[in-house]
C-alpha cells in the first residue's frame, strides 16, 4: 500500500497500532499460543514420516543435502575454507544441533512452519481481517502441498520464511504505525533471514524497497526507515566477507560461492519461463500485481516481480540453493499478508477472498507442473523411491 499523504511539517506519527502501545496476542495466554503452534504443526510431522514409512529418499531432499554438507564440515581444518561451506550459518548450526537426519529436520521445520503460521494469523486478527479473509488466506497458505512440501523437505527454506514473513510483518508495523521496536526486529529478522537461506541475499532487496512504498506515519522518514531495515543485514553480511578477505578466502566467495553469469543457466530460464510450469510460476506475481492496482496501490505490485525474478537471478549466478521449488509462491503470501491493507468494505473483502482463492488453485498447480514436488506428493500419497 503506497502512502498519498503530502509532507508535513512534524514527525508526530500519523496511525497508532494500539492505544495501549501493547498490540494483542492471539491466543492470548502464552501456553495457549504454543498448544496452537504444535498443533499445526503435527499433520506435517505425520507427513514427513509417511514420506519416510513409503520409500521416500531423504538425501534427494534439500534437507538431505543440508545434513551432507553439515557432517562434512572440516572442523579440524587449520585454514578458514570452511567458512563457505558453514554459509549459510544458522541453517548450518540449527542442522548440526538437531538429532535424527534428515527427518529430525523436517519435524524442526513442522515446528517452525506452525509457529510462522500462528504469527501470520495474529497479524491478520490485530488489522481485524474479516473471519472469512482470514480463512481464504489460511487456507491458500497451508492447504497446498507447497507449504506441506517446503517445512518437511528444506529447513533452509522454512527458516528463511520464517525470518522473511514475521520481519514483513515487522516492517509495516514500523513504517505504518510507527512502532520503533519492531523496526529493529526487522532489522534483525531480516538479516537472520539472510544467514539462514542465500535466497534472503535477494529478497532483502524486496523488503528494502517495500519499505519505501507502504503508508508511512512519519512520511519524512523513508530513507530512514530503508537504514534501520538494512543495517543489520549489511553489517552480519559485511563481517563475513571481512572475514573471508582477511583469511584470503574471497569477500564474496566466503557468503555466495562464485557468483557468476552463467549464459546455459540463462537459457534455461528462458526456456523454463515458456513451459506451462513457468507460466504457473510466474501466476502469483500477476496476482499480487492485479490486487495490488484493484486496491489502488499499483507501485506494491513492483514487490511481486522483485521476488518472483530475483531466485531467478540467483539461480543464474549459481546462488540458489537445492531445493527451492515452491519458496517463491510461499514468499508472495508471507508478502501479501504482511502488507495488505483492512478491508473496509465488502467489496475489497469479497476481492480478497477471490484472489485467496485463485492463489490456492495455483498452489495445487504448482505442485502438479513441478517434478519435484509432484514426485513427492506421489510417495506422500502412494508410496514408492523418490
Amino acid at each position: 500500500m503506497t502512502s498519498t499523504t503530502a509532507s508535513y511539517p512534524t514527525q508526530r506519527a500519523i496511525f497508532v497500532e494500539s492505544a495501549t502501545g501493547h498490540p494483542a496476542k492471539f491466543p492470548e495466554r502464552r501456553w495457549a499460543r504454543w498448544v496452537l503452534r504444535v498443533a499445526i504443526a503435527v499433520p506435517f510431522v505425520l507427513l514427513a514420516v509417511v514420506f519416510q514409512a513409503r520409500g521416500g529418499s531423504w538425501p534427494r531432499t534439500a534437507n538431505g543435502a543440508l545434513e551432507a554438507r553439515v557432517t562434512g564440515l572440516a572442523w579440524d581444518s587449520t585454514d578458514v575454507a570452511g567458512l563457505r561451506q558453514l554459509y549459510p550459518p544458522i541453517s548450518s548450526f540449527l542442522a548440526l544441533l538437531t538429532p535424527g537426519g534428515a527427518i529430525g529436520l523436517a519435524v524442526v521445520g513442522s515446528l517452525l512452519g506452525g509457529i510462522l503460521v500462528q504469527l501470520v494469523l495474529q497479524s491478520m486478527r490485530r488489522k481485524e481481517f474479516p473471519p472469512a479473509v482470514r480463512l481464504a488466506y489460511l487456507l491458500a497458505l497451508t492447504t497446498t502441498p507447497v507449504f506441506a512440501f517446503v517445512v518437511t523437505t528444506n529447513l533452509e527454506a522454512t527458516l528463511g520464511l520464517l525470518f522473511f514473513g514475521v520481519g514483513m510483518i515487522d516492517l509495516v508495523r514500523f513504517v505504518t504505525y510507527a512502532n520503533t521496536q519492531a523496526g529493529f526486529r526487522a532489522g534483525l529478522l531480516f538479516a537472520a533471514s539472510v544467514l539462514s537461506d542465500r535466497i534472503g541475499l535477494f529478497t532483502i532487496v524486496a523488503a528494502a524497497y517495500t519499505s519505501l512504498l507502504i503508508i508511512h506515519s512519519r512520511p519524512g522518514s523513508r530513507r530512514a526507515n530503508v537504514l534501520v531495515v538494512m543495517f543489520p543485514t549489511v553489517a552480519l553480511v559485511g563481517a563475513f566477507m571481512a572475514l573471508g578477505a582477511g583469511f584470503r578466502v574471497g569477500a564474496v566467495t566466503a557468503v555466495a560461492g562464485y557468483p557468476a553469469w552463467d549464459a546455459d543457466r540463462a537459457a534455461q530460464v528462458g526456456h523454463f519461463l515458456q513451459t506451462g510450469e513457468g507460466l504457473v510460476y510466474l501466476a502469483p506475481a500477476v496476482i499480487v500485481i492485479v490486487a495490488a492496482a484493484a486496491l489502488r496501490h499499483p507501485w506494491v505490485g513492483i514487490v511481486g516481480i522483485i521476488l518472483t525474478g530475483m531466485p531467478l537471478l540467483a539461480f543464474v549466478l549459481g546462488l540458489a540453493p537445492p531445493g527451492t521449488a515452491g519458496t517463491t509462491y510461499l514468499l508472495m503470501l508471507m508478502f501479501a499478508a504482511a502488507v495488505a491493507p483492512q478491508t473496509t468494505t465488502r467489496l475489497t473483502s469479497a476481492l480478497v477472498v477471490v484472489l485467496a482463492g485463485v492463489l490456492w488453485v495455483l498452489g495445487w498447480l504448482t505442485v502438479l507442473v513441478n517434478p519435484t514436488m509432484h514426485l513427492w506428493l506421489t510417495v506422500v500419497t502412494r508410496g514408492g523411491a523418490a
